[in-house]
């Protein structure tokens, strides 16, 4: 039996993060399936994906097509491989958000603008629709996510200058 005098024996309630970092860490989440989902259509629809482009470029009369649709392979795979590292690095990002550190924040919205300014240029490319509207969607959820992060609660949470009272040493309390 507890009483208000003695702590809860509820090991999840030290751990559990703000609702506002919770979102956060959801939109986090998304994006990295959609990024899943994208990368795993571009592998599975790979050979189609390339005769799209080839279809779509203002290639030069006389141009190698086995050499354009090469280079055009290895951009696909560029697209892919990132997305198992950024997995990687979300994870660490999150643990770091539930421990309230500020460098997790710093990197949130670095990862943010910088998917921003990714996700622009594919746009502008010769990809299919779906390619297209799965860009727009990790854009839109970036969006969501930079502005969550900008909230004054989350803000203050993650100020350089205080620390939030649940929070001591950097760990839950």
């Amino acid at each position: 039996m507890t009483t208000p005098d003695t702590p809860a024996a509820d090991p999840t309630a030290a751990t559990a993060a703000p609702p506002q970092v919770r979102r956060m860490i959801v939109l986090m989440l998304a994006n990295l399936a959609l990024s899943a989902l994208l990368a795993g259509l571009m592998l599975v629809f790979q050979e189609r994906l390339l005769d799209y482009q080839l279809a779509h470029l203002d290639l030069p009369a006389g141009t190698d097509l086995a050499a354009a649709r090469e280079t055009l392979r290895s951009s696909v795979w560029s697209r892919v491989l990132p997305v198992a590292l950024v997995a990687l690095a979300y994870l660490v990002v999150i643990r770091g958000l539930r421990l309230g550190r500020r460098k997790a924040y710093r990197q949130v919205i670095f990862i943010s603008v910088i998917v921003l300014v990714g996700s622009g240029p594919t746009l502008l490319q010769p990809f299919p629709w779906w390619v297209r509207a799965i860009n727009v969607a990790k854009a839109l959820v970036v969006v969501a996510l930079l502005y969550l992060a900008s909230r004054p609660q989350v803000r203050d949470r993650f100020a350089a200058t205080r620390r939030p009272p649940d929070l001591v040493n950097g760990f839950p309390s």
